[in-house]
């Protein structure tokens, strides 16, 4: 990426990850240091995603109570697509934690959080992410263009000092950095490896495939690289389907990587539907004059950041915790992610999408209230007790928070982390 930002893409919106770590991709990894900065960066990438595909999914009009239900078209392949990504975060954590990197990231962090707009991190030329509804030109223009997995036609032009063409040439680099080390250290590579606080044991995506993996060596590490690299761009351009279990292909039992499905929706392949009218790039301060969307939105900014701090947590909670007569914390943490995801971000978002500002600026431009993905700081201790209270303060103006099944109650079954 550079600085010199298109005029119209409102100046330079370069990621904090990037700006305070720069890497150079004339060199690429030659030391640990380096493999352990592009592999935060390469977490930082599937970060970016998370919160633009899910606004995206957000927009599109519902079907039920939970946008995670089986659904058509747009929205079922963009919730694939979002689970796969949360997968590719955690594999990539997981060769952290194998390297003995694990306590050098946390996704839980303000300088880790995208801020849209910002700038895909090691895309070039550069491709400003954007929160906005979805609709083809977005999927077409921004969706498509971030899993590129070449340089589109006429973008020949080589790279700057420090960047890279696509994701594709950022993962390659970091598989060559691996086996260039390896070869260096051989076994005392992996010799600070703590298997049991990797991520190896969860429900990942009925619409999609891959799973979790656990890094021992080399071998497994290009496993998970692979797999996320094939999932995203697809592993040939010539067949561009991919097996459904990556690292036990069988015929017949495939799909489409990231790119393709988003080309079907950017041709219509896959209906978008109806969707709501969500602001563009929405900040909290814009809400100020709509008490009732403050509430909200300080609740769902609330509740994305504690997923976040969960997932650190359980990267820190061994597999090996089991005491006799009682429950495992690291099973309950792994369970309790999936269902924060589906029961509380997705509740809340859907509640927040299908009510219109009733007072300031964006109520006169007849838009809907719409998650803004800010880091927000939680307390250091009683999280769950804080977001109680946020909850119990939006619920006069949304009743649709509290009840059974509702995310005041699944609220209560969230572990205080």
């Amino acid at each position: 990426m550079s600085n010199d930002a298109p005029a119209s893409d409102g100046g330079s919106f370069l990621p904090t990850i990037l700006t305070a770590n720069p890497v150079d991709a004339t060199e690429g990894v030659t030391t640990k240091d380096d493999l352990c900065n592009h592999l935060i960066q390469a977490a930082a990438v599937e970060t970016q995603t998370i919160p633009m595909y899910l606004y995206a999914l957000y927009s599109i009009g519902g079907q039920g109570h939970s946008r995670w239900d089986p659904g058509m078209g747009a929205q079922r392949l963009i919730r694939s697509i979002v689970i796969e990504e949360m997968l590719h975060l955690c594999l990539v954590r997981n060769i952290l934690v194998a390297l003995g990197f694990g306590d050098k990231v946390k996704f839980y962090d303000e300088d880790f959080l995208p801020d849209y707009p910002e700038y895909m991190l090691h895309r070039h030329p550069p491709l400003l992410l954007r929160l906005s509804r979805c609709d083809r030109a977005l999927v077409r223009k921004v969706f498509m263009e971030f899993e590129r997995p070449h340089p589109a036609k006429g973008e020949g032009a080589p790279p700057r000092k420090g960047q890279y063409s696509t994701i594709g040439e950022f993962y390659k680099s970091i598989c060559a950095g691996l086996e260039k080390l390896n070869d260096q250290y051989g076994e005392a590579l992996w010799n600070g490896n703590r298997p049991d606080l990797q991520y190896t044991a969860a429900y990942w995506n009925k619409d999609g495939g891959g799973d979790t993996l656990l890094v021992e060596d080399l071998k497994t590490a290009h496993q998970a690289l692979k797999m996320i690299i094939d999932q995203g761009e697809g592993a040939e351009q010539i067949n561009p389907s991919v097996p459904i279990d990556p690292l036990n292909p069988r015929p017949g039992l495939d799909e489409l990587p990231h790119y393709t499905k988003f080309q079907r929706i950017a041709d219509g392949i896959e209906p978008i539907g109806p969707t709501w009218k969500v602001p563009t790039d929405p900040k909290g301060a814009q809400y100020i004059d709509d008490k009732a969307a403050t509430s909200i939105n300080k609740l769902f900014n609330a509740a994305y950041c504690y997923v976040l701090h969960l997932i650190d947590v359980l990267y820190t909670t061994p597999s090996t915790d089991v005491v006799r007569g009682k429950r495992s914390k690291r099973y309950g943490y792994e369970r309790q992610f999936v269902s924060a995801m589906q029961g509380l971000l997705a509740n809340i978002a859907e509640i927040m999408v299908a009510t219109p500002f009733k007072t300031g600026p964006l109520a006169d431009r007849k838009l809907q209230i719409a998650p803004t993905f800010e880091y927000v700081k939680l307390p250091s201790k009683d999280k769950k007790q804080h977001l109680i209270k946020l909850c119990d303060e939006a619920i006069p103006h949304f009743p649709q928070l509290g009840g059974d099944n509702s995310v005041r109650w699944l609220l209560d079954k969230m572990p205080d982390i």
